[in-house]
């Protein structure tokens, strides 16, 4: 008799205990979904929150950006300075590097129409600035020989050197004499002392010949 109550009580505890546990999952689900209804409902998950950008994403961005930031420098022109008159070369080549450092580079400078023309059988150049009145070659004389190939060397002069643009520098700028440089080949004429803003004419026009012919 004892025995089969304990067995009723302990079926009637676990019965009531389950019931409780039962009970407390199903209030303990409905809280939860009630709090996310209310979190959707006031502030959707996805329209706030963003899926982080992929690395490959990043970096090809970052090369784009690069690509159009990064601009190609123009080459300067290589320029030879003819001159029997060693204070109008430091002159003149002075000039240049101060005003016109962005665009050339001073690359030859020569005393004489003979040393010209020898170097012109080495080195390429884009321009050449020319005296008139030297002794043994003038100007006239050196261009010349730079148009007609005639070194006076061993050597020929380089292809590209014998349709150089050549401006001539110099005090004798009568409309004659500017007559028989164009004639001779010469592109332009600048008179000594020398005008900045008349040289960087010349040279700008040259350039444009320069361009063309590239």
């Amino acid at each position: 008799m004892l025995c089969s109550l304990i067995r009723k009580m302990c079926t009637t505890s676990t019965t009531s205990l389950l019931q409780d546990t039962s009970s407390l999952q199903k209030t303990t689900s409905a809280y939860f979904n009630s709090a996310i209804n209310t979190m959707t409902a006031s502030s959707p998950i996805h329209s706030t929150i963003s899926p982080p950008s992929s690395p490959a994403m990043s970096i090809e961005s970052d090369f784009e950006d690069n690509e159009e930031t990064t601009t190609t420098q123009p080459r300067k022109i290589k320029v030879m300075i003819i001159d029997d008159n060693s204070v109008n070369l430091t002159i003149l080549s002075r000039l240049l590097n101060k005003h016109f450092a962005d665009t050339i580079q001073l690359t030859s400078v020569q005393n004489s129409g003979l040393a010209a023309l020898d170097q012109l059988t080495k080195d390429e150049v884009d321009l050449i600035l020319m005296d008139i009145d030297m002794p043994v070659l003038s100007g006239v004389e050196t261009t010349t020989a730079i148009r007609n190939n005639d070194s006076h060397s061993e050597h020929s002069i380089l292809e590209q050197n014998m349709n150089v643009p050549i401006i001539a520098v110099t005090t004798s700028d009568a409309e004659e004499q500017r007559e028989l440089y164009r004639q001779v080949g010469m592109a332009d004429c600048v008179s000594k002392p020398i005008a900045i803003p008349k040289l960087r004419m010349a040279i700008e026009e040259a350039m444009k010949t320069i361009s063309t012919n590239g």
